[in-house]
């Protein structure tokens, strides 16, 4: 949901059409077989926003069944004034 309370328009929405495979039923990473997805936000008062997305490859144990990773962190790690 976009901050003025509509929904945001995806990609394929606007005529993008990233890379070259068809998507699945629901257009989105949860079509792939075996991949799971959690998120959560936490607020806190009026200055604390902050959440955790979680994208499961696998229903395997990850730590002895490895895949390749990387990791995002939103504003350089600084608290926006």
């Amino acid at each position: 949901m976009a901050l003025n309370g509509q929904a945001q328009k995806r990609a394929r929405d606007l005529g993008i059409e990233p890379g070259i495979l068809t998507p699945g039923r629901w257009n989105a990473i949860t079509d792939v077989k075996g991949v799971l997805v959690g998120q959560k936000t936490l607020i806190a008062g009026d200055s604390i926003r902050t959440g955790v997305t979680v994208i499961m490859p696998h229903p395997g144990n990850i730590f002895q069944e490895k895949v390749p990773a990387a990791v995002f962190v939103g504003n350089e790690g600084r608290i926006q004034a």
